[in-house]
């Protein structure tokens, strides 16, 4: 275990005090150790709070972690605990235990086992997780199309496409498995693995998914995806290659490998979100000002690149105040949601919007010049001054300004374009003007 890829987190002192190698306690888990293994077994007697601050750790260093209930007084040696823990990643299934046959061991060799749980949560992106396994297990079980579907427990717990490969992929994008419905939405509600090898002959089978994306299925494979005691969603595999259809082989095959793929997949939805808090304002859900200064300096070298002009907007809302002092900061919190959502809709892909400060916006757009600006303004204005609060109206200032027409530099832009919306709300509000007219 010295140079072994894996390291043991527990609290137990008959095994600490034993010094195996490979084996340490919580404090012991540096971004340094993280960096030479490539997963983290935590031993499922640690207190909750130990075991958060250890999966905080793996995540930010993108290490997937497992829990499992390993002997207490560590008897074996060094080399019991590590064939342990080897033997207890080929067989993580945290819903069920998995044993997997001779047969199953002699095509899932455990470096390949290692290998998929590694690459996928190399990954930050769950898509890519997802791709990554799939392409795995679609080398080892080859079929005409596979999809994973992930749970949306805000979606009246509706199952949505999450990545798709095959015939009739691009259809799948926009549909949802209602849970309990359909093979997926049964594998989901019941949380057992099954094969079907007369589709359209099951009761179970949803025949409006074919008839959307004119496929055919003959035979299909579902298995849960289960991470930390949660359904996070199921992996479909559909009409298997060659003679026949899926084997009890097959199946005992992707359930080795889908409950470690689940936890991947958590953990990059985890990072993500993690991801997104930190750049995100906690009212509105546009980007906060620190992300809109580092957008605002990567988008101005690209443009500077590729010789293209960019625009920046800010805008102050007129009035607001009366809607604290009338209503109260709860409906003027409220208020600002409604504000996000215009700009939010108005907004084009590419296009960075942010709240930067109280009741005041930011807008970064690249490849826009000021007279394209000025009519993404125009249309936020008004729409925001259609906008009724209770009984009060509030308009929009606003000042533009635009690169390399008006300025050059990230701080000039940004002051441009602030002097430009303060001489709005001097000269009566309600209206736009570009930085060249002050």
């Amino acid at each position: 275990m010295k140079h072994g890829p894996f390291i043991l987190i527990t609290e137990s002192p008959v095994i600490l005090k034993r010094d195996f190698p490979g084996v340490a306690r919580p404090g012991d888990l540096s971004p340094l150790v993280l960096s030479n293994i490539k997963a983290v077994i935590l031993d499922t007697r640690l207190d909750e709070e130990v075991i958060a601050e250890a999966e905080a750790a793996c995540l930010a260093n993108q290490i997937p972690s497992f829990f499992w209930t390993l002997p207490e007084d560590g008897a074996g040696g060094p080399e019991a605990i590590e064939e342990g823990m080897l033997e207890f990643l080929e067989e993580q299934n945290e819903w069920k235990a998995v044993h997997p046959s001779p047969n199953t061991v002699a095509r899932l060799e455990r470096e390949m086992l290692v290998d998929i749980i590694t690459t996928a949560n190399s990954h930050l992106e769950p898509q890519e997780v997802m791709r990554t396994v799939m392409t795995y297990i679609h080398e080892l079980i080859a079929c005409e199309a596979w999809s994973v579907l992930i749970l949306d427990n805000n979606a009246d717990n509706t199952l949505s496409f999450a990545v798709a490969f095959g015939p009739g992929k691009d259809q799948l994008a926009n549909l949802k498995v209602p849970f309990g419905k359909g093979v997926a939405g049964w594998v989901a509600k019941h949380r057992q693995p099954v094969i079907v090898n007369n589709a359209q002959e099951d009761s179970r089978f949803l025949a409006e998914i074919d008839q959307d994306t004119n496929f055919v299925t003959r035979d299909i494979l579902c298995a849960p995806l289960v991470s930390r005691g949660r359904t996070i969603g199921v992996i479909e595999m559909l009409n298997k290659t060659g003679p026949g259809g899926f084997t009890e082989q097959e199946l005992e095959l992707v359930q080795v490998l889908v409950n470690p793929a689940a936890v991947a997949i958590e953990n990059a939805y985890l990072f993500q979100k993690a991801q997104r808090l930190t750049i995100q304002d906690d009212l509105t859900r546009l980007y906060n000002s620190r992300h809109l200064n580092h957008s605002l300096e990567v988008e101005l070298k690209r443009a500077r690149r590729n010789e293209k002009p960019l625009s920046i907007i800010f805008l102050d809302l007129d009035g607001f105040k009366a809607v604290n002092d009338n209503y109260g900061h709860l409906v003027g919190s409220q208020a600002l949601v409604g504000i996000g959502e215009i700009i939010r809709e108005i907004c084009r892909e590419g296009d960075i919007a942010g709240r930067y400060g109280g009741d005041e916006f930011m807008l970064i757009l690249p490849n826009t010049s000021q007279d394209q600006g000025y009519a993404i303004a125009e249309q936020i204005r008004d729409h925001v001054a259609a906008f009724k609060i209770k009984e009060l109206r509030v308009t929009a200032s606003i000042g533009l300004a635009c690169f390399p027409d008006h300025a050059d530099g990230k701080e000039s832009l940004m002051r441009l374009a602030d002097k430009a919306m303060y001489k709005v709300k001097q000269k009566g509000k309600n209206g736009i003007l570009r930085a060249h007219e002050l």
